[in-house]
Order: C-alpha cells, then structure tokens, then sequence
C-alpha cells in the first residue's frame, strides 16, 4: 500500500500530539486551526484514554441476583398464599362433585327401550273425558303409540255394537 506524502508543518504537528496530546505546543496549535486533519488526529488521540480499573471484583455483577433476592422480604404473605389454596381446593371440590353426579347419572339411568310383550286388546282402557271440550291430545298420543296389531284390535272393539245398558 502506497502512503500519501505529509507536509514537514503536519508532521512536526503529528509529532508534537503524539508527545503530549493535551498541550501539544503554540505552533502546532496555531497548524490545527487550519489543518483539519490533524485537528482531527489530536481529537483521536485524546479520545485513546487508558481504560480505567475495574472497580468491582470478580464474580460480583454473576452473583448480584441472588444476593438482591435474598435480601428481599417474603414476596407474599401467609394470607394471600392460602387464598389461592382455598380457590385449589374449591375447584377440586366442583371437580369432585360434578364428576360423581355423572357418574351417579349414567348408573341409575332408565333405558330408552323397554322390551315389554305386547298387550292384550281386551286390557286397553279407552279414556273418556269427564268434563265437556276438553283436548283429546292425549288419547292421540296413545293411539299413535299403539302396534299395528294393537291398532287392529282396538278397531275392531270400537265397531261392535254396544251392549245394552240395564
């Protein structure tokens, strides 16, 4: 690499910053008032400061969080510690509760279908209402729940004449 030339002014200026950059001398100053560069090159050179001793020891910024936490009160107090052990148990109770009433639900379930033998026609009861308008939705709902064969005799008992009343 190829060094660019300095004037003789820039370098007795140069070196007078490298001897003392705080004070380099009248003349040097009376060059950095024109030379930009040099007035750059003693701003650099005070900028190189020493670096100055470390003031903490080793190990203490590593150590620092457990010794702060330690010295801190108790985060929370014995109060506020069972509230949150009372919400636990409360939820563990509903737990509890709800998961026996399902399972007492599925065991004392009724089923759906009973397998019952069909009845005799002669045993079914045909209701008559007591009282005058009345909704016959339940004698509805009765026939639509009757077997075909049921449906057939049922029929057949409401065609026969009536027997004499006595």
């Amino acid at each position: 690499m190829r060094e660019i030339p300095l004037s003789p002014n820039c370098e007795r200026t140069l070196a007078a910053i490298e001897a003392d950059p705080l004070d380099p001398g009248r003349e040097a100053e009376l060059h950095m008032k024109t030379c930009t560069a040099c007035a750059e090159t003693r701003v650099l050179y005070l900028a190189q400061e020493e670096v100055p001793e470390v003031l903490a020891p080793t190990g203490y910024f590593d150590r620092l969080p457990g010794r702060v936490i330690g010295k801190l009160p108790n985060r929370r107090p014995l109060a506020h510690r069972a509230r949150s052990l009372y919400w636990a148990a409360a939820a563990v109770l509903l737990m509890a509760v709800g998961a026996g009433a399902f399972w007492a639900g599925r065991a004392n379930r009724t089923p759906l279908v009973e397998a019952t033998l069909p009845k005799p026609a002669e045993t079914m009861e045909i209701t008559v209402p007591d009282a005058p308008f009345q909704d016959h939705d339940e004698e509805a709902a009765q026939i639509q729940s009757l077997s075909p064969e049921e449906m057939k005799a049922l029929l057949k008992r409401l065609d026969a004449p009536a027997p004499p009343k006595r």
